[in-house]
């Protein structure tokens, strides 16, 4: 699957800007706050209005032409593996037929250690 990704972090890298600077040139046009998403590349949208802004802010700072093609790529997005698929593909439709597990006297919250997925990817258990 293909996606677009804003890459305004390194347009500004590219000519020596930071996103501050770019925020503080462009007050009253784009908030500080939606300078800071899209530098960090966690805007999941962006409105066309506010494209616009930015590219100008940034054809002030610059003095040169910025065109979207600067600030956005396209990506591949890998799609889901194959446990995802089966996954996906399985039929939950009958489940409803079931009642909840019985734990009996245990308090499933007080079972087992806490698991979650570590920055890098990696399976954190308890206090690891």
């Amino acid at each position: 699957m293909r996606a677009v990704k804003f890459t305004l972090k390194h347009y500004l890298d590219a000519n020596g800007l930071t996103a501050y600077r770019l925020a503080q040139a462009s007050r009253g046009r784009v908030s500080r706050g939606t300078v800071y998403a899209l530098a960090r590349g966690n805007a999941v949208r962006v409105d066309l209005g506010t494209l616009g802004a930015v590219i100008t802010t940034l054809e002030e700072l610059t003095g040169r032409e910025v065109t979207p093609a600067d600030l956005l790529t396209v990506v591949t997005v890998p799609g889901p593996d194959r446990e995802a698929r089966a996954w996906l593909g399985g039929d939950a439709s009958r489940l409803g037929e079931f009642g909840p597990y019985d734990w009996g006297e245990a308090d499933p919250y007080t079972l087992g250690e806490p698991v979650w997925v570590g920055p890098d990817g990696e399976l954190l258990i308890g206090g690891e």
